[in-house]
């Protein structure tokens, strides 16, 4: 079985991306004035927040849009995303890029149409099963490492609480309406993975087979 750990840094499931590291083709661009202050949220309005940003989360059942990834090594990639809340996901990689990634509700698959292979694990072992409830609970359900604030965009920094999943999550908000904008995924070795998002819609009707997990190698148990 191939190494999993790339693959899960990305979809621990939404860091922005150095603009050093900006990928070119229709990525949105990120401003190149000076961060502001970066400032710590704490206390009672730390615990406000993070339930208005749960509030807000379980308000949104379908999503889908542009992804733009930057790897441990580097490498760039990017493709469309389909989020179906509770437990669903699609990550639909672009050409010549071999990947998908589907989450099923239970099941998380790679499949690598190169090399004809497909990995699954439980999703209820990854931490994208946090950002896929919907009905997400952060002094239950996570670790909240950290909390902070700048340039209207706010960082949410996580662990499992569980500690079944290894690597530390940091999620990216928007602070008007809270819609995450970008993760950054930290594996155990210390590599890291970006992901930004770019024109999302939410509320939209998805086919429920672009969530399906087919089994590539039915045809060849059968032959």
């Amino acid at each position: 079985m191939s190494s999993l750990a790339p693959i899960l840094a990305l979809i621990l499931s939404v860091g922005l991306i150095p603009a050093s590291l900006q990928i070119s083709e229709a990525a949105p661009e990120l401003s190149e004035a000076p961060v502001g202050p970066i400032r710590s949220i704490e206390g009672v309005e730390r615990d406000a927040l993070l339930a208005q940003i749960s509030t807000s989360f379980g308000k949104i059942e379908t999503a889908q849009g542009r992804f733009f990834q930057i790897g441990a090594d580097f490498s760039e990639a990017a493709g469309d995303f389909y989020l179906r809340r509770p437990g669903r996901i699609r990550f639909d990689y672009d050409d010549p890029n071999p990947l998908l990634i589907i989450a099923d509700g239970a099941t998380v698959a790679i499949e690598d149409a190169d090399l004809e292979t497909q990995d699954r694990v439980p999703l209820a072992a990854t931490p994208l099963a946090m950002l896929l409830d919907d009905d997400l609970d952060f002094k239950t359900e996570a670790n909240v490492l950290e909390v902070q604030q700048a340039n209207g965009v706010i960082g949410l920094t996580l662990e499992d609480r569980s500690g079944e999943n290894e690597g530390v999550l940091t999620v990216f908000l928007d602070e008007g309406d809270y819609s995450i904008v970008a993760w950054r995924a930290e594996d155990p070795a210390g590599g890291v993975t970006s992901v930004q998002l770019a024109g999302v819609e939410t509320g939209v009707r998805l086919n429920p087979r672009l969530f399906r997990i087919e089994d590539i190698n039915a045809d060849d148990e059968r032959d």
